[in-house]
């Protein structure tokens, strides 16, 4: 059984103290910063021997656990920090002096300390475990254990725990108090501390030797917890642009750019770069090149695929879209390195369909003028290859506003950006001048419903490309940028 584990924390007070490695504030709380205050309560001298036993089975359990996502609400540091004056730990030394006739003043002997506070504007942080296994025999302790929490960070940052399983739905009702989600694993994020298997035990010995620091006569400071690691967290609104590889088609011939009608031969300019992307897979080192490449297996490694993605020409002086000479290998975030391995070996090669030589592809510079209206950022984008919508409308406009929205969640979209679309609108004609009808494009095989040019507007800001619907991967449901 698997299920989605939520550990709560609600802060007494709407504020937040702690501070990461650098010694900046934090926010959100890093999930190590949970793992020391559970483990702070659970292996607590006042617990029996058999409760923290309990107690740490449940947290070698838990560290084991994948990145969590957290919920968080929005945070605002204060401007300016304020001082504290924390005194040095020399009340022995400055109480002998007092019997002579120079006493001296503990005041004297204090360290400057600056704060900066988060200020939140809510009180429930959410840390929330996806599809975890095995979490039966710990549940009841972690519960117990949670609930027992008294702070998370500073002494201060008095908060209440709680434990639940929930299931989706359940996590979006719960969503509905101003909570940002941050997804772990994104490149260029918040880096934030993630206890791994070994963080209890390293605690544990941390603990063991602060607690013996002055024996022999001597401090030995008690060593820094070095057993985590370091995880990117970003929000769901923060997209990350996808990982591609551009390329120019050239006549196999004579090196000439090839001018392919995007109605007629989209299609085939995308079947061609698929079965040559496929080939040049070959001994890597990435997983199922029938997965992968040409989209076939399961629906779980179908998600980990190419999307072959030909690019109409825009025409400055005309201000219009125009054939196709460029095309676009993309793939999810997280494919880095894939794209990569296609981008070194596809430049330069032939691109054969049926035994015969049909285009030549060489490496697209990415400072390309077409190109840019692809990769661009831009709140607002418009289709110049039509969206095939992921099931049938019947010709009712809520319908179809629901269907292109689950194509854009099907598309990689979080459901934060696609919950909060400013404008969306469909038509069976090109946004753009010179893009031709919806129903005059030649759709590839096994891929059918009914086909409109989209054009929409988010609240934030989206980094191509981008290509929704059934025919993502095989160059239909493509968006550019406007001027």
């Amino acid at each position: 059984m698997s299920a989605d584990l939520c550990i709560s924390v609600r802060f007494l007070s709407k504020e937040s103290h702690g501070r990461g490695e650098d010694g900046m504030p934090e926010w959100p709380p890093s999930p190590l910063r949970l793992f020391q205050a559970l483990t702070a309560v659970a292996l607590h001298p006042s617990r029996s021997e058999a409760q923290r036993q309990r107690g740490a089975d449940a947290l070698r359990w838990l560290e084991r656990c994948a990145p969590p996502e957290i919920l968080a609400p929005r945070s605002k540091l204060t401007s300016a920090p304020f001082r504290l004056y924390v005194p040095d730990n020399v009340g022995d030394l400055v109480a002998k002096t007092w019997k002579g006739k120079s006493p001296k003043s503990v005041a004297d002997y204090r360290c400057e300390k600056d704060v900066r506070t988060c200020r939140l504007e809510g009180e429930t942080v959410e840390f929330i475990f996806r599809d975890i296994e095995g979490f039966e025999p710990f549940l009841d302790t972690l519960r117990t254990v949670a609930r027992s929490m008294t702070h998370l960070g500073w002494g201060i940052d008095q908060v209440v725990g709680e434990v639940a399983l929930r299931d989706r739905d359940a996590l979006k009702q719960a969503g509905k108090e101003p909570l940002e989600r941050w997804i772990p694993g994104r490149l260029g994020g918040t880096a934030l501390r993630v206890a791994i298997e070994g963080s209890l035990a390293a605690l544990e010995s941390r603990h063991e030797k602060w607690l013996h620091r002055f024996e022999g006569g001597r401090l030995t400071p008690a060593p820094l917890l070095t057993t985590y690691d370091r995880v990117a967290y970003a929000r769901a609104t923060d997209l990350e642009p996808r990982p591609n590889a551009a390329f120019r088609l050239l006549h196999p011939l004579t090196g000439k750019r090839l001018w392919l009608d995007p109605a007629r031969r989209g299609r085939d300019v995308a079947a061609w770069v698929r079965q040559a992307t496929a080939a040049a897979c070959e001994g890597w080192p990435f997983g199922s090149i029938d997965a992968i490449a040409l989209g076939q297996g399961s629906d779980t490694d179908a998600q980990r695929r190419f999307s072959y993605l030909p690019l109409p020409t825009f025409n400055p002086a005309l201000q219009r879209f125009e054939n196709i000479a460029r095309v676009l290998v993309t793939a999810p975030n997280g494919m880095e390195r894939e794209i990569e391995w296609i981008s070194r070996r596809l430049g330069g090669s032939e691109l054969v369909w049926h035994g015969e030589p049909v285009a030549r592809l060489e490496a697209l510079e990415r400072s390309d003028w077409v190109l840019k209206r692809y990769v661009a950022t831009s709140q607002t984008w418009s289709t110049v290859t039509p969206v095939v919508l992921p099931g049938h409308d019947d010709r009712s406009p809520g319908k179809a506003e629901r269907l292109l929205r689950r194509a854009f969640l099907q598309a990689g979209l979080e459901p934060e950006v696609v919950d909060k679309i400013e404008c969306l609108e469909w038509r069976a004609t090109g946004f753009f001048t010179g893009i031709d009808q919806a129903c005059r494009y030649l759709l590839p095989d096994k891929i059918s419903g009914p086909r409109f040019h989209v054009r929409v507007r988010f609240k934030t800001q989206i980094e191509g490309p981008l290509a929704i619907g059934s025919g993502r991967h095989r160059g239909l449901g493509v968006f550019a940028q406007p001027d």
